[in-house]
């Protein structure tokens, strides 16, 4: 029998009183859009914009999840600020420099509290009150020493079933995170955690804890990217629920706004050199070596006449043009009217020599074909695919902007005899996107950008990043554990130079909030294939226990993985099917011809129990359990084989299955020779005959010496047991 806490109709009321202030300005607000709206368009869309805000305060979550108490003060914590009619402050947004003390607190190190309560809230009414009762982290119980600390409230939430979505943790954010989350620097803040870590979330926080508390960020905008649609979809809703709307939410290919579209696959060693910044020096050298001229003279017809502008005339308008630095398109426009001047010049001096009369203004002479075509000589027009498309196709072009810095295999791989009809890839994105900058120099800026799973970004994805922050701040989120692209790094700066000049502030999450303990201790194994070096968190979840290995056929695999989804399903569990992306398609149609319902997570269709995920685009997800198929095929189409894995099964919070077919990986095969974890093989005929009852274990012996008399082969033996 539970004990109610002593307060706990006392805090229910102030909780109450609290959503009923919250109600009631809500009621006001939209009275005043009534009012509003008719004579004052503009007011009503600013205040239709706060209604929103509030609407969503009000249905998203637990609005009080704390109080703490210091000598003479008592404070309540909440997803926002509260007053009541005397404008007194009844509930403190967890933004708010007040609220500082209620995530610093520990019991080792309570600071000035006396109190630190946490709310277990649902649908308004308090489930639980807990005055921080803390339990040492599974490292500290095993050595009886060490500061990791995690609430009992945290334990809760984190028993709590996945629903498809990623949720705020304002109520049980720990004092390790809160530190990240309100970290001052103005410049690259990067947060290192493994699986479970929170850094996600905590990156989340981190971007609503600055558009509380920097308004001069918030006002030059804020950007949030994912590395995928599928992670964006699966986290965008945390921003909303903690009341800011206005922080843009976008997947990494969308930063490109040109008309192509990565629809196809390369080769890691092609996509390592369109990746790497080696490559910008190439396309700005190539669009160089589309400038210039290399004629005599250039003859204009005008009529009867001729404007003659001599050569090196035009080399040197060129050459002034290009000390500029303008956009290749911008310095296009000054060329034009630099260059038509100075043939309205030599017009004009050339008929006052033959004292004859000015035909030409300037105007009119830009109006020429053979202007305009001379123009496009000297300093073309290119769209970024133009542009890159003809670089690839063009031998000479390509081997002479080249030239020093990449090697002739590397130049090779860049070449295609042509690109008409041919889809681009994810790595030509950001060629393109670079192309697109040197010749037009527009782009989007912002003030602060929030980056997650940053371990696998190339250098040209992070200057493309770079152009859109020019102030150099930044949340890099992420694992170099968990790089499982072409960019395998050793250290974070070599990502972050290329993100802005100054040094990057590196943040480290120690403790796995999600990944129950023994789920990462199996994945921890094919970290040690890769480098000692790559250490795994400490994790303090215990999970449902044992990761479950089960043996299947090729024939069996889909409908065994397909029957395991259902019964989690059946248990209320959110469940992840995680496959190779090659059998990606084969599970949606096996599962479709079963009438299972199966979300589509690379469409990132994450409302079903269970969810089918391509492993490439698992990296970020959360679920209840994870079922890994067929590993050995996972690990034979991935670059990063090992790290691979370690990111499937690390996406669990309470249980991992691994089904499989085909010999498993490394990693894996020295689980009977070490430690069984849940094997769960095809048993023996011994082993079966052995749990049969003495009437049947006699049955079958009559059985099978009547079809040895008979001479029955083993196919009719398999019958006859079977009836």
């Amino acid at each position: 029998m539970t004990v109610q806490h002593p307060e706990f109709e006392q805090e229910q009321k102030y909780v109450e009183h609290a959503y009923d202030l919250l109600d009631r300005g809500l009621a006001e607000a939209e009275q005043n859009i009534v009012n509003f709206d008719a004579l004052h368009r503009s007011t009503a869309h600013a205040l239709n914009r706060a209604l929103a805000i509030l609407r969503n305060s009000r249905g998203s979550g637990q609005l009080v999840f704390g109080r703490m108490d210091r000598e003479g003060e008592q404070l309540y914590i909440g997803r926002r600020r509260v007053y009541d009619e005397e404008r007194d402050l009844v509930v403190v947004g967890w933004h708010a420099p007040a609220a500082a003390s209620f995530y610093d607190a520990t019991p080792q190190d309570p600071g000035d509290l006396t109190l630190k309560r946490v709310f277990i809230e649902e649908d308004r009414r308090l489930q639980r009150i807990v005055d921080e009762v803390i339990r040492a982290s599974a490292e500290s119980i095993a050595t009886s020493e060490g500061d990791a600390t995690i609430s009992d409230a945290l334990l809760q939430e984190l028993d709590r079933s996945r629903d498809g979505a990623m949720r705020e943790v304002v109520a049980t954010i720990q004092a390790e995170q809160y530190r990240v989350i309100r970290h001052e620097s103005d410049g690259v803040v990067v947060v290192q955690g493994g699986p479970g870590t929170g850094k996600t979330v905590v990156g989340l926080h981190r971007a609503a804890w600055l558009a509380f508390n920097r308004p001069d960020i918030r006002q030059q905008g804020m950007l949030v990217v994912a590395p995928s649609s599928a992670l964006l979809t699966y986290f965008s809703g945390v921003l909303p629920s903690l009341d800011v709307s206005d922080i843009d939410q976008m997947d990494l290919e969308s930063l490109y706004g040109g008309e192509a579209r990565a629809t196809a696959i390369e080769t890691a060693e092609a996509a390592r050199v369109k990746g790497s910044a080696e490559m910008s020096v190439v396309l700005q050298r190539a669009l160089q070596q589309r400038i210039g001229w290399d004629e005599d003279e250039l003859l204009l017809p005008l009529g009867a006449d001729r404007i003659r502008i001599p050569g090196d005339d035009i080399r040197q308008v060129v050459d002034d043009v290009r000390a500029r630095t303008l956009p290749h398109t911008e310095a296009r426009d000054v060329l034009r009217q630099a260059m038509s001047a100075l043939a309205s010049k030599r017009h004009a001096e050339d008929q006052r020599l033959q004292n004859r009369p000015v035909r030409a203004t300037e105007a009119t002479i830009r109006r020429l074909s053979a202007f305009n075509n001379a123009l496009d000589r000297m300093w073309p027009t290119f769209t970024p695919e133009e542009f890159l498309r003809s670089l690839y196709s063009t031998q000479s072009w390509l081997t002479a902007a080249a030239d020093g810095i990449l090697t002739s295999d590397e130049r090779a791989r860049l070449f295609r005899s042509t690109l008409d009809g041919e889809a681009w890839t994810r790595a030509d994105l950001f060629c393109l996107d670079e192309a697109s900058y040197l010749l037009n120099g527009d782009v989007m800026t912002y003030g602060h950008i929030v980056l997650d799973e940053a371990q696998d970004l190339s250098p040209m994805e992070a200057r493309a990043l770079a152009r859109r922050c020019p102030s150099g701040s930044f949340t890099v989120l992420g694992d170099l554990a968990q790089a499982t692209g072409v960019w395998v790094r050793d250290s974070w700066e070599e990502l972050t130079s290329h993100l802005a000049d100054s040094r990057a502030s590196i943040n480290t999450l120690s403790v796995g909030y999600r990944v129950p303990a023994l789920a990462l201790e199996l994945a921890a194994r094919q970290l040690r294939l890769v480098s000692t070096e790559l250490t795994p968190p400490q994790s303090i979840r215990a999970g449902r226990g044992e990761p479950q290995m089960w043996q299947t056929s090729d024939d069996e695999l889909f409908d065994d993985v397909l029957d395991l989804a259902g019964r989690y399903r059946a248990e209320g569990l959110t469940s992840a099917v995680i496959v190779a992306d090659s059998l990606y398609d084969q599970f949606l149609d096996a599962a479709a011809g079963r009438g299972d319902k199966l979300g589509d997570g690379r469409d990132g269709d994450f409302a079903f129990e269970a969810t089918l995920v391509p492993v490439s685009l698992s990296k970020g997800l959360e679920f209840d359990v994870v079922i890994l198929a067929e590993p050995a095929l996972v690990a034979a189409e991935s670059v990063q084989a090992a790290r691979q894995l370690y990111v499937a099964m690390t996406r669990c919070t309470q249980q991992l299955d691994i089904v499989h077919s085909a010999p498993l990986p490394a990693g894996f095969a020295e689980l009977a020779a070490d430690q069984p974890v849940g094997a769960i093989e095809t048993p023996s005929l011994s082993e079966l005959f052995s749990l049969l009852t003495e009437q049947d274990q006699a049955l079958v012996e009559a059985l099978v010496r009547r079809l040895v008399v008979r001479g029955g082969s083993a196919v009719e033996m398999d019958e006859e047991l079977a009836r």
